[in-house]
């Protein structure tokens, strides 16, 4: 019968449980004398026993213990068919733990010259690899693009500017200079197309302004001229200069009507009648009306423009362009829903065919490219205080500077600090809190220097009035970073009786300008109501009109209780928290 095993070398369980193993020699000896024995006796007559004696292994011999060295798993039991009861054990190679290399072992390899060169070798190439790394982070730090400064402003922007005439004397236009004026805006007085050097007055104005290194700004209104009328009514090469249209029916006196109800800002009739072509041409001014539509009228004040810049203007500012382009189709002004005006006034009418027309952009951009290109940079401005900024861009860019903002401090009425930080909020919401204005101020209900020091610490240029003065020390305040470049937060404080606002930026003092426009002094608690970080402000500036005793310019006070008098402006600077 076969045996069959497990490997572990306990019988399966479908087989009998003793497990056999080869008997030696002496067993079979006796085994051969007892089967011979048996013989006999069935010989005389008794049963033949023709099992095999077989040897069991007891119990305690069947199992490989948990303490033995051989793995079970290494222990194989080949049974053989042939040799009936007899197993074979086949044992794998036993397993021996790893032992290192002892010292002596090691010492022997220590000065050997191959591990010696291998372990200077590997010591070179560490400190390489470590030398290398660390040129790498050094270069990587000085490559790696950094956040490059703010561009510094221009003249224009640096401001302040004035308004002159150009009969000022060198000794004049000195003392603006020294006075901190960047520069003065002077209107050509004659037609914009007469050319600059027939004009001997203005040449030696703009040679004194040179002499006294102060820049010049020169105003032009470009929108009319009789240079070529004449030849307009009489040829046809000129008559697309200006802007015609045919009569409408003749009144009850027989006299023409114009082509549309377009009023000029006079009241009247904005067309004018030529005997000679039988026609009315545009001329909401004195002079008629040039067509900017005509490309050929673009280039001539191209030309025009050129000359002016050649006699040394560094800058333009333009008069009458929100009005250069009008409807082509002539079509009437639709009525305005303001009320007050008549049916022959100009503000009766929304004046959407004949101002802000789009294409203003495109036509601005060729005369602008020209002042940056002449002047280095110099402004291109307009004179009106715009009420659309998007018919003057190009691809989004506007193609003016200095975008005017006379409306905020133009009212003679009682100012409030509310009132003024609406305005303010609708100026900066208006040029898209990214263009930098020009602020000017006309009101006289309070003092000049006073919205001087609100206007000139805003973010913009101020238009001073022709005989104000700076101070160096506003100027300085004027120059330093968080005003030139820092950003600006309004508000509103001692119940809204008080308008502030701050302007900071990272790394430098903060400043806050502060404007009571009420009739009363108050006392304003910086620490709580803006949770200013400094309990201490410094007093850097204030209007003539600033009258407490208990408060110097240089000084330091606390923040808790600052007072500021009655239509006063007062400046501090503080050091911001980190």
């Amino acid at each position: 019968m076969d045996t069959k095993l497990e490997i572990s070398g306990k019988p399966v369980k479908d087989s009998p449980t003793s497990v056999y193993k080869q008997i030696p020699e002496d067993d079979l000896d006796e085994a051969a004398a007892i089967q011979s024995k048996r013989v006999v006796k069935a010989n005389n007559g008794k049963t033949q026993n023709d099992g095999a004696h077989e040897k069991m292994l007891s119990d305690d011999e069947d199992k490989i213990g948990d303490d033995s060295k051989i793995n079970s798993a290494d222990v194989k039991f080949v049974s053989n068919e042939k040799q009936n009861g007899d197993a074979k054990v086949d044992i794998g190679d036993l397993k021996t733990a790893f032992v290192g290399l002892s010292k002596d072992e090691l010492m022997k390899y220590a000065n050997d010259p191959f591990w010696v060169r291998l372990r200077w070798f590997l010591f070179i190439l560490f400190w390489l690899l470590w030398a290398s790394m660390l040129i790498g982070a050094i270069l990587i730090i000085v490559a790696a693009p950094k956040c490059s400064p703010p561009e510094p402003r221009t003249w224009w922007e640096q401001g302040p500017l004035t308004e002159l005439e150009a009969d000022a004397t060198t000794d004049e236009l000195k003392q603006l200079k020294e006075n901190g004026l960047q520069g003065v805006i002077v209107s050509w007085p004659e037609d914009v197309y007469v050319p600059v050097n027939e004009s001997t007055k203005f040449l030696t104005f703009l040679q004194r302004a040179k002499d006294a290194e102060i820049n010049v700004i020169v105003d032009l209104k470009i929108g009319s001229s009789s240079k070529w009328f004449s030849r307009a009514e009489n040829e046809e090469e000129y008559e697309d200069f200006y802007i015609w249209g045919a009569p409408k029916p003749a009144d009850d006196n027989g006299r023409p009507m114009p082509p549309n109800n377009w009023k000029s800002r006079q009241n009247s009739s904005s067309w004018k009648f030529s005997a000679i072509r039988k026609k009315f041409y545009l001329s909401p001014d004195e002079a008629p009306q040039l067509n900017f539509s005509n490309p050929k009228v673009v280039d001539t004040f191209s030309a025009a423009l050129n000359n002016f810049l050649d006699a040394g203007a560094k800058g333009i500012r333009l008069t009458g362009a929100p009005y250069l382009l009008v409807d082509k189709s002539l079509n009437d002004e639709r009525i305005s829903s303001l009320l007050g005006f008549g049916l022959t006034d100009y503000g009766f009418y929304t004046h959407t065919n004949t101002e802000y027309l789009p294409g203003l952009g495109p036509v601005l951009k060729q005369w602008r490219e020209i002042v940056k290109n002449k002047t280095d940079g110099g402004p291109f401005m307009l004179s009106e205080s715009l009420k659309d900024l998007d018919v003057f861009k190009v691809n989004n860019t506007l193609v003016i500077d200095l975008p005017l903002q006379a409306r905020v401090f133009s009212s003679n009425k009682q100012l409030t600090a509310e009132e003024i930080d609406n305005d303010i909020k609708s100026v900066f919401l208006f040029l898209e809190n990214k263009y930098w204005p020009l602020w000017q101020h006309s009101t006289s209900v309070v003092p000049s220097d006073v919205l001087n020091i609100v206007t000139m610490l805003l973010p913009g240029t101020t238009l001073l009035n022709q005989n104000s003065t700076i101070s160096k020390d506003l100027l300085n305040i004027r120059s330093s970073p968080s005003i030139m470049h820092g950003n600006t937060t309004r508000y509103l404080l001692a119940n809204k009786t008080v308008f502030a606002y701050g302007r900071l930026t990272p790394g430098n003092p903060g400043y806050l300008v502060v404007f009571n426009p009420s009739p009363n002094t108050v006392v304003v608690d910086f620490y709580t109501e803006i949770s200013l970080k400094s309990e201490e402000v410094t007093v850097q500036y204030f209007s003539q009109n600033y009258n407490e005793t208990n408060i110097a310019m240089k000084k330091k006070t606390k923040s808790k209780e600052v007072p500021v008098s009655a239509k006063s402006a007062l400046v501090l600077s503080y050091v911001p928290s980190s």
